[in-house]
C-alpha cells in the first residue's frame, strides 16, 4: 500500500481514537457528577473503539476498572466483577502487579460484599503471590489473615490456624503489634474449639 493511500486510513483511526478519549473523559465527569448510567453508556463506547484498535489494552484496562467502579457505586457488584476481570486479565498480561493487585483486592472485595469467599479465595492468593515478590510485608499478613478468615468459616480449622499463625508471625516481627494481638486472640479460640472438638 502507497503512503497516499495509507494515509487517510491512519488519519480516520486516529480521529477514532481523538473521539474514545474524549468519550472517556465526558464519561469520567459524568460519574463524578453523579450521572452513572450515562457514563457507563459513554465508558462502553469509548471502550468498543479502544478494542478495536491496537496497542490500547492499557486504555481498554483503565475503562473496565472505571465501568467496574460506576458498577460498584450503584451496588451492580454481579455487573462490576467481570469488567475488573477484564481489566485483570490485562494488567497480568502486561506485567503490572500494583494495577493487578488493585483489581485482585476489588474483586476480593465484592465476592465478600456478596458472601460468596469460596470465589474470593484463589484472589486471595494470587495477590498474596504478588505481595511476597513485591516485600510488601503489612499485605502478606493481611491476605493470610483474610485466607484464615475464610478456612475458618469453612470450619477447615487446620488451614485457618496455619494461616493465622503465619500472619501472627509477620505482625510480630513488625510495626504491627495491635493486628498481632487481635489475630493471637483468634488462635486461641480456635485452638480451643479445636481441642473440645478432639476430647467429644
Amino acid at each position: 500500500m502507497d503512503e497516499q493511500a495509507a494515509s487517510p486510513v491512519k488519519e480516520e483511526k486516529d480521529k477514532e481514537i481523538s473521539r474514545a478519549e474524549a468519550l472517556y473523559r465526558e464519561a469520567k465527569t459524568m460519574s463524578v457528577q453523579g450521572r452513572s448510567l450515562d457514563a457507563i453508556e459513554k465508558f462502553d463506547e469509548a471502550l468498543e473503539i479502544f478494542e478495536a484498535a491496537d496497542g490500547k489494552d492499557v486504555e481498554v484496562a483503565n475503562i473496565c476498572e472505571q465501568i467496574g467502579d460506576v458498577r460498584t457505586m450503584r451496588g451492580d457488584f454481579k455487573g462490576a466483577i467481570p469488567v475488573y476481570q477484564r481489566g485483570l486479565a490485562i494488567c497480568e498480561k502486561k506485567n503490572d502487579p500494583v494495577s493487578t493487585i488493585l483489581l485482585v483486592e476489588k474483586i476480593i472485595d465484592l465476592y465478600r460484599q456478596l458472601g460468596n469467599l469460596d470465589k474470593a479465595l484463589p484472589y486471595y492468593f494470587r495477590a498474596l503471590e504478588l505481595v511476597e515478590k513485591l516485600n510488601d510485608i503489612g499485605r502478606v499478613g493481611l491476605y493470610l489473615t483474610g485466607i484464615g478468615d475464610i478456612y475458618q468459616k469453612r470450619n477447615e480449622l487446620d488451614k485457618a490456624l496455619d494461616a493465622y499463625r503465619t500472619a501472627h508471625g509477620i505482625y510480630q516481627s513488625t510495626a504491627y503489634r495491635e493486628r498481632a494481638e487481635i489475630l493471637e486472640k483468634g488462635i486461641k479460640v480456635i485452638e480451643e474449639a479445636m481441642l473440645a472438638g478432639a476430647s467429644k
